[in-house]
């Protein structure tokens, strides 16, 4: 059974972008402009002083206001939008 998805490093960078990294070792960057504009949770958000207060719990990106992303759903965007970089096998030297 494979690993469920799971972010283990998380910072903002401006406006609006979140830059992670995943458990298998996966990273990139998530423009989170169009996101921002659905009505609803995502309102708060839209100041750049609270986006940047994004917080992992148990892996996930979450608020203070509660309203979280699926890692899983990230996941699959980032790799939708080319956005997903795959982590360097490690090379063994002998």
């Amino acid at each position: 059974m494979p690993e469920p998805v799971k972010i283990t490093s998380i910072r903002t960078a401006p406006p609006f972008k979140l830059q992670v990294q995943f458990n298998d070792g996966a990273f990139g960057v998530f423009d989170c402009a169009r996101l921002l504009e659905e009505p609803g949770s995502v309102s708060a958000l839209r100041e750049r002083a609270y986006f940047a207060k994004v917080r992992l719990e148990n892996g996930v990106p979450t608020w203070p206001n509660h309203f979280d992303i699926s890692p899983q759903w990230l996941r699959e965007e980032m790799e939708k939008r080319g956005d997903l970089r795959k982590a360097a096998p490690v090379r063994r030297f002998r």
